[in-house]
This record gives C-alpha cells, sequence and structure tokens, in this order.
C-alpha cells in the first residue's frame, strides 16, 4: 500500500516539473514522449480551408489526417508533389513505417494515389503523391465565358442598400417627395 502511495505521489511531483528538467530526469516520468517534443517553427505558411467531411471522417487515422492537410499545403493548386516518405516523418514526427501506414490509409480510403520512383538502376528516390482535391479541401469553379454568374467582377463594388450615398436614392416616393415639398413651402414663408 505504501509503495503505489510513494509511486503515485513521486508520478505527481515530477508530472509538475518543468519541461527541461523533467526531459533531464528521462524515464522517471509517467508523461508520453510528446510532451517533450519541441514546438514547430511557426514560417507564416497555411493550408487553405478543408471540408468538414474530411476532417470528421472517422476511417482515418488521426495521423492520416495530419499527413494529408500537409500535403494538400504543400501540393498548392494540385501539382503532384515527389517527395520521400522520411521527408513526411520529419515533419509530422512520425516514423517511416508510420508514414508508410498513413499512404495505405489515404490510398484504401481513396484521398490520394501514389507510386515509388526509381532511378535507371531500378533504387527506390521517393515517391510521387497525386491527391484528391475533391475529397479534401474545397475547390472554387473556374469562371468560364458559358457561365457569367459564375464569373466575379472584381473591379466593381457591388451595390447594397446599407451604402449610405444609396439609401435615399435607391427608390423614389412620391408621396414622400410632396409631403416635404409642402414642408419646405411652409418654412420658406
Amino acid at each position: 500500500m505504501t509503495t503505489t502511495y510513494l509511486s503515485s505521489t513521486l508520478t505527481r511531483i515530477t508530472g509538475q516539473l518543468p519541461p527541461a528538467l523533467q526531459m533531464e530526469m528521462g524515464q522517471g516520468t509517467a508523461l508520453p514522449q510528446r510532451y517533450f517534443r519541441q514546438r514547430p517553427e511557426d514560417n507564416g505558411t497555411f493550408i487553405l480551408p478543408l471540408k468538414q467531411s474530411f476532417m470528421k471522417d472517422a476511417r482515418l487515422m488521426p495521423g492520416t489526417r495530419c499527413m494529408l492537410a500537409m500535403l494538400a499545403g504543400w501540393a498548392g493548386q494540385g501539382a503532384p508533389l515527389e517527395l520521400t516518405e522520411s521527408t513526411i516523418a520529419k515533419h509530422i514526427g512520425r516514423s517511416v513505417r508510420q508514414v508508410y501506414r498513413y499512404l495505405q490509409d489515404a490510398a484504401r480510403e481513396g484521398y490520394l494515389r501514389y507510386y515509388r520512383t526509381k532511378n535507371r538502376m531500378g533504387m527506390i528516390t521517393g515517391i510521387k503523391v497525386w491527391l484528391t482535391f475533391d475529397l479534401i479541401r474545397s475547390v472554387k469553379p473556374k469562371s468560364t465565358a458559358k457561365n457569367p454568374e459564375i464569373r466575379r467582377k472584381q473591379g466593381r463594388t457591388h451595390r447594397a442598400e446599407i451604402n449610405k450615398t444609396n439609401i435615399y436614392n435607391s427608390k423614389k416616393d412620391r408621396e414622400l417627395d410632396q409631403k416635404l415639398e409642402r414642408l419646405r413651402l411652409l418654412i420658406d414663408h
């Protein structure tokens, strides 16, 4: 009974230490190793808005979702990606074997397709990945001459009823104009 109480007390004490001290202590803490990893730098990169159906898909592993979001950011407008599994592993903080599982999971669900690239001697040099953007993020329809309602006119401001210059000029009320004219005549005399 006393050893259980003593170990839980030690775990609680080491859990309250600063992360640097916990890292120095190593195996003595009950916290997962991910708590001791360094936070990624913010270098201004971002990922375009993703579909909620993609984020809510419970068939995907959570790591697969993170990997696909990162790849969608790298792919830009939809170009195929040429990279290595170790590059992906380095950026999401997982092993190469786990990235291989993520790729298989995403391919099985139809979010991407990939194949291994080889050099002239047949040695594997990396992978080439095509993402299915229709499933991952919303794709805006391109404007065409056939569909004028889709085309945006960026050089022109749309008129709104809340625009101060257009509130009183949008509709003419003859009855109101007559009453205002009578009021003006009464004030002038």
